[in-house]
C-alpha cells in the first residue's frame, strides 16, 4: 500500500447499529469526482480487500474517491455470518433484514457533505458476497449508479431472474471456472459453500437485458481465458464478461497468492485496472 494514500476512517448510525466504513481522497480535487463502493466478500473486511484489490492506489492517479463499508458481523465468533444483505435467503444478514442498501444511500449523502462527488459516476463494485451485493445495489437503486464491477460474485437467482430494467445497466464480470466456493455454472453441489445465484454467464446475460436492442457479442479468446463483450450500436452502455478458465475463488491480479481451499489467482488479468477502465467510460 503506497505510503502517500491516505486512509480515513469514519461511521454513521444507522437502525442496525453503528455502521465503519473508509475511504481515501485524492490531495488535489479539481471539479467533481467518481464516488466507487468496494465491498468486501462474506468472512472478509474492508482493510483485507484494500490490499487484496489494490483499488486503494487508484484514489490518487485516478482523482476518484474509493470506499470501503464494513458489513456487520452477525454472530460473533463466526467470521461467515460477516456478509452484505445480498438477497440470499441462507444469508444471515438477509434473516436479520440488516439494510445494507440504506446505509450506502447514507455514505453517499455524507460524501456529498464532504466533497464534490459527481452525480452521474457513482459505481458499485465487490468480491464474492460483496460483488452480488453490488449487483443488487444496481439493479434495485438504477438511477443512481453509472455502472458495476464484481468479481467471483454472481447475482442472486431470484433477483436477476425478475428484474424488470429501466435503462441500460453496464457490467463487467470476473469469475473462475475452477471456483470451488461459489459453482461457476449455477449447479449447487454440498462441496460448495454458496448457493441460490445464477451462473456465471445468467449473471452477464441477466445485465444484458438491459441493454438497447438489437444487442452484439464480441468474443476473444486468450490463453487462460475468455472475454465476452455485449454492446448496442443504440447506446454507449455494455457488458463484459471474463470466463477464466483456472481461477478459483479469488481476485484476478491479486498481490495475494491464494492457496487451498480458495483456488488459484489468474495472473493474466489485472481486475482492478480493467475493472477502473471500464467504469470510469460510463456515465448515468
Amino acid at each position: 500500500m503506497d505510503a502517500q494514500v491516505q486512509v480515513v476512517k469514519d461511521t454513521l448510525p444507522s437502525m442496525d447499529g453503528e455502521r465503519t466504513f473508509y475511504y481515501t481522497l485524492p490531495n488535489k480535487i479539481e471539479g467533481r469526482i467518481p464516488l466507487v463502493f468496494c465491498f468486501h466478500g462474506a468472512g472478509s473486511s474492508a482493510k483485507h480487500h484494500m490490499r487484496m484489490t489494490d483499488l486503494l492506489e487508484l484514489s490518487e492517479i485516478q482523482a476518484a474517491c474509493f470506499v470501503f463499508p464494513e458489513a456487520m458481523n452477525m454472530e460473533s465468533g463466526n467470521p461467515m455470518t460477516k456478509q452484505f444483505n445480498e438477497g440470499r435467503s441462507k444469508n444471515p444478514s438477509c434473516q436479520k433484514e440488516v439494510d445494507d442498501a440504506g446505509f450506502v444511500i447514507d455514505m453517499i449523502d455524507y460524501f456529498r457533505s464532504i466533497t464534490a462527488i459527481d452525480e452521474k459516476r457513482i459505481y458499485v463494485t465487490g468480491f464474492s458476497n460483496g460483488s452480488a451485493f453490488a449487483m443488487k445495489m444496481a439493479i434495485d437503486h438504477p438511477d443512481l449508479f453509472a455502472g458495476v464491477g464484481g468479481v467471483g460474485g454472481p447475482v442472486v437467482d431470484y433477483i436477476g431472474i425478475n428484474v424488470k430494467w429501466k435503462h441500460a445497466m453496464p457490467l463487467i464480470f470476473f469469475m473462475g471456472k475452477a471456483d470451488p466456493v461459489v459453482p461457476f455454472d449455477g449447479h449447487y453441489q454440498s462441496n460448495y459453500m454458496i448457493d441460490q445465484l445464477l451462473s456465471a454467464r445468467q449473471t452477464a446475460l441477466t445485465f444484458v437485458r438491459s441493454l438497447s436492442f438489437p444487442v452484439e457479442e464480441e468474443v476473444f479468446k486468450k490463453e487462460g481465458y475468455t472475454r465476452f463483450r455485449y454492446f448496442s450500436r443504440n447506446d454507449t452502455a455494455e457488458v463484459v464478461f471474463y470466463e477464466i478458465n483456472e481461477a478459483g475463488h479469488t481476485w484476478p491480479g491479486s498481490p495475494f497468492q491464494s492457496n487451498q481451499p480458495f483456488g488459484k489467482v489468474c495472473t493474466a488479468l489485472h481486475a482492478t485496472e480493467l475493472m477502473w477502465e471500464f467504469l470510469k467510460k460510463h456515465r448515468r
